[in-house]
């Protein structure tokens, strides 16, 4: 059985209205599945006129179609964020992301997501007018093929770049899904998010104008390296070795290695290490645990060797990050 979700006329209603009230500016479809073995959400969140991110966040047993109305026609500029989960359609998978630049005329569509799935993806788009209120004058510091985008007066442009999301900018998503907040304060926040995503993305940009997404690796060994990074997010405490994730993922230890190297541009551990450090700076953050708690969540049984890591990382030790950070 594949499930559908539909998106409604007044999902975009508020995308280039003036509207202060934050409730109003907020749609969600939820799936329904007869069975209750899939489940999830689609939400715009129209934080203020030309400037929207969007959320799709499912886990699926069955196959799902999210049919797609067509946007307001203006200039649009997108950054799409693939969490979990490989969009086909989009030729993007879980941990790459991609800059879009494109003119919507009219046209709407659907995306096709395949059972089994964890599903995490954000899209952030803002209209021409607020990128140019944004950057002022700064433009010229991108790369041309980008500012040409913006300038030609083409009926479609279509300008992409794919890129690797980075360590910082996985920070960032993880705190606007886990937005503490609610009301105009969310707003507030989601909005001081959407833009530090935005500066973290355009200084990806300059750094790699050109980024090759092409890979040796063929389709299932690119969905086996993701498996095992999933495998590693998900047992950071307590991973695998690297003998017995190739094994659970269907790989050699040397296409692992590779992989990672490709994909992630560093080790299969070292890609760990980067992510429990992340982690661990979000759960000092939180305040809720001490600095033992934290070093047992990322996987270090001795206290001593998370504070030499974390201050090797950071610079500072745990302590010193949270009070400098609670100041």
């Amino acid at each position: 059985m594949v499930l559908i979700l539909q998106e409604s006329a007044d999902c975009y209603q508020s995308l280039t209205e003036n509207n202060n009230t934050p409730q109003s500016n907020i749609w969600e479809a939820h799936i329904h599945d007869p069975q209750g073995m899939s489940h999830g959400y689609r939400q715009w969140f129209h934080l203020r006129p030309g400037i929207s991110l969007l959320t799709d966040h499912y886990q699926l047993n069955n196959d799902l179609i999210v049919e797609k109305i067509s946007a307001p026609n203006c200039l649009w500029l997108e950054l799409s964020f693939s969490i979990f989960g490989n969009n086909n359609n989009e030729d993007v998978y879980s941990g790459q992301n991609f800059l879009y630049v494109y003119r919507e005329l009219g046209k709407a569509g659907y995306t096709k997501w395949q059972a089994q799935e964890r599903i995490l993806k954000f899209d952030i788009h803002i209209e021409y007018s607020q990128i140019q209120k944004l950057l002022a004058h700064q433009m010229d510091v991108l790369p041309v093929s980008f500012r040409q985008m913006f300038e030609k007066n083409d009926d479609e442009p279509n300008y992409r770049n794919f890129g690797i999301t980075t360590h910082e900018m996985q920070t960032v998503l993880r705190q606007i899904l886990n937005c503490p907040y609610q009301g105009l304060t969310k707003q507030l926040y989601l909005e001081g998010k959407i833009l530090e995503l935005l500066a973290l993305r355009l200084e990806y940009l300059q750094e790699n104008p050109n980024f090759n997404k092409s890979t040796t690796l063929k389709p299932h060994q690119l969905d086996s390296i993701y498996h095992a990074r999933d495998i590693l997010i998900n047992n950071i405490n307590n991973p695998p070795s690297l003998i017995n994730l190739a094994r659970q993922v269907g790989l050699n230890d040397c296409t692992l290695k590779k992989g990672f190297q490709e994909i992630f541009g560093t080790t299969v551990f070292g890609y760990l290490h980067e992510y429990r450090m992340e982690e661990a700076k979000e759960l000092l953050l939180d305040k809720k645990m001490n600095v033992t708690q934290v070093a047992q969540i990322v996987g270090y049984e001795a206290r001593t060797s998370f504070i030499r890591a974390f201050r090797k990382k950071f610079g500072v030790s745990p302590t010193a990050y949270v009070q400098k950070n609670s100041a």
